[in-house]
């Protein structure tokens, strides 16, 4: 029976708002790449190495990121990270040099490392299986939203006061959701005013509050094939996703010569698409399937693959005739990618063994933040040798169709409930 309280969903738009934080602190340094490029004399090599540094700081505290979250819990480890968010932003924006940029963006790297995980985390002790699917394309669809909304307002920032303004508007926003989580969020277990109704409801239908674990249950998860097939999946998402989300206002303005704020608003479309293709067909409607007793592995299989092969249209805006069009393909490659997201992300709280989601979590955003960082270099120097960003977005398509191949193999149904994660988690 469907509980008088809404507090979960309250819990779900406050990680949303931490993810859109977030993406608004990464997003900055896209925004002012063609201006930081011209002050530092950079050329697009050496832009590359600028804008993938918060990947690969990002990428290696993954691990023990999981980790962190599975035994500190999501509520304290968020408090410290999210400070230095606003640090990180306030030092870019003052920083003289590339290189104090490039120890700003590692440091912000690290800091929002916990992020994902613990909103996959978060996800998975606040609510039910029934609802997991629209839970996690609220704070997944948060970071399509936080593009959508973060590239024209940078852009009109760095347009009026300079591309530093724009970090120190991204640091002030950081340090105001500082102090909402700080007051806002707990687990359920510890969530007083939680009504018992809602409690029961949440805690029958399979979510994982007080789930704690160590170093033993990340080695179990590191032991699974399937763990393993699942992160190299949704390795291939990222690499795509994150070199469109990087590259996407320099492509414009490189190839067909628009114009800062216009490259914001251009920006803007495919990521507006994105959100509402992620919460409509990702979340919604993968909830909607299941509870209608449709086989949920089936379900997703279905939708996170035919998603991945719909992001394969990336490979048409390289030679697109105009930004017009090229904001056209990029529109249908996001919201097929926004559409499997949530899938791939609802994952570890359906196959990790107890006290494993943010091991699991970090994992495969291990994986998928390595293929990131190196994508972002290669498209960089893959435009620069070619002359366009056509070679990039084509090696796209092959990294997307691997994926397709891997998810599919992954996600066969298997004849176990899903309320058993650890029996599931070894069904290879």
């Amino acid at each position: 029976m469907e509980p008088r309280g809404r507090t979960r969903w309250a819990i779900g738009g406050l990680l949303a708002g931490g993810i859109v934080v977030n993406f608004l602190d990464r997003t900055a340094i896209s925004v002012a790449s063609s201006s930081i490029a011209d002050e530092f004399g950079l050329d697009l090599q050496q832009l590359g190495v600028v804008l993938s540094a918060f990947t690969w700081s990002y990428c290696l505290v993954q691990l023990p990121a999981g980790m962190l979250v599975d035994i500190l819990g999501v509520s304290r480890l968020t408090r410290i990270a999210s400070a230095l968010w606003a640090v990180a932003g306030l030092l870019t924006a003052v920083a003289g040099g590339v290189g104090p940029i490039i120890l700003a963006r590692l440091l912000l790297g690290v800091a929002e490392g916990p992020s994902m995980v613990g909103a996959s985390k978060a996800t998975a002790a606040w609510f039910p299986v029934s609802e997991r699917g629209m839970a996690t394309a609220l704070f997944d669809g948060a970071t399509k939203l936080a593009n959508m909304v973060s590239f024209p307002v940078l852009a009109f920032v760095m347009s009026e006061w300079g591309w530093r303004a724009g970090f120190l508007f991204s640091a002030a926003v950081s340090l105001l959701f500082t102090v909402v989580w700080w007051w806002g969020y707990r687990d359920p277990s510890e969530y007083r005013s939680l009504r018992p109704a809602e409690r029961e409801f949440i805690l029958r239908g399979g979510a994982r509050d007080t789930d704690r674990g160590g170093l033993r249950q990340f080695r179990s998860a590191l032991r699974s094939g399937r763990v393993w097939t699942v992160a190299c999946g949704f390795a291939c998402y990222g690499y795509t996703i994150n070199i469109v989300l990087t590259w996407m206002p320099e492509f414009l303005q490189r190839e067909f010569h628009v114009r800062l704020l216009q490259s914001g608003f251009y920006s803007m479309v495919p990521w507006a698409i994105a959100t509402v293709a992620e919460l409509a067909v990702g979340g919604w409607l993968v909830d909607r399937l299941i509870r209608r007793g449709r086989d949920p592995w089936v379900v997703r299989r279905t939708v996170l693959t035919c998603g991945l092969a719909l992001g394969g249209t990336i490979g048409a805006a390289g030679s697109a005739g105009s930004p017009a069009v090229a904001v056209c393909w990029m529109s249908v490659s996001l919201a097929g990618l926004a559409i499997a997201a949530p899938v791939a992300w609802a994952l570890p709280g359906l196959l990790a063994p107890p006290g494993a989601v943010g091991a699991v979590s970090g994992l495969m955003n291990f994986l998928n933040t390595a293929a990131t960082a190196g994508g972002v270099l290669l498209t960089g120097w893959l435009a620069q040798m070619t002359g366009s960003f056509d070679a990039p977005f084509l090696f796209a398509v092959a990294v997307l169709a691997v994926g397709v191949a891997l998810y599919w193999r992954a996600l066969r149904p298997v004849p176990v409930r899903e309320q058993d994660p650890a029996r599931q988690l070894h069904k290879v």
